[in-house]
């Protein structure tokens, strides 16, 4: 399989990119910066651009079987269009070159959970939600435009990342809300979007993850 990867210098690309080529898989990446890339590979493709570029976009995407966006701004408070802008690129480009899978990362506090999961709707409520205001608001406007989309399109919310090593053990729910949903490492979050990339009951869907 062909896998695009946007955002592949943040952890969760590098992440997603070495495991990726570990399972055999030809991987094509977009940069802005190569030398961000730790890693040389020959079924590795990169391409020096922007995701805000459209062009660069459709050259990435262009004879891929899957798209993975780990897109992000890590924990920074500035307001971004990186989450929407870039995905609105990404999925333009998929309808112009007629690739339809996509599996776009999230975050599980991108939504206050209920009030019944008491301690997390306390943290998303009264620190994450008025810290990330603006790259949430950015994010949901991301979530939007994957979810109307006609594509084979999977949102993977998943907990605070950490740099933890890959353990393969982890608990997701499926459109719902994951009860004690505080972290999983970036190794892990690859590893579920590896093992339900070509999974198609994963599709349309948004599925939380966490330990």
């Amino acid at each position: 399989m062909r896998i695009a990867v946007f955002g592949a210098t943040g952890g969760t690309g590098i992440q997603l990119t070495r495991q990726a080529l570990d399972r055999w898989h030809d991987v094509v990446v977009l940069a802005r910066n190569p030398a961000a890339i730790p890693i040389q590979h020959p079924r590795l493709r990169v391409e020096h651009g922007d995701v805000l570029d459209p062009a660069v976009v459709a050259k990435v995407v262009s004879g891929a079987d899957a798209v993975v966006s780990a897109l992000g701004i890590g924990y920074r408070r500035h307001a971004t269009t990186v989450y929407s802008a870039g995905t609105a690129n990404v999925l333009a480009a998929m309808v112009k070159t007629g690739v339809r899978r996509v599996q776009v990362v999230s975050t599980s506090s991108v939504h206050v959970p209920p009030r019944s999961q008491f301690f997390e709707w306390l943290v998303a409520k009264y620190l994450l939600h008025p810290m990330l205001r603006k790259p949430y608001a950015d994010m949901v406007e991301m979530e939007r435009l994957v979810m109307a989309s006609e594509l084979d399109w999977s949102v993977v919310r998943a907990a605070r990342l950490t740099n933890g090593i890959l353990t393969g053990d982890y608990r997701t729910q499926v459109d719902g809300k994951l009860r004690g949903c505080w972290s999983i490492s970036r190794a892990d979050l690859a590893c579920h979007l590896l093992d339900t990339v070509a999974d198609a009951q994963t599709y349309r869907s948004v599925t939380e993850i966490a330990y």
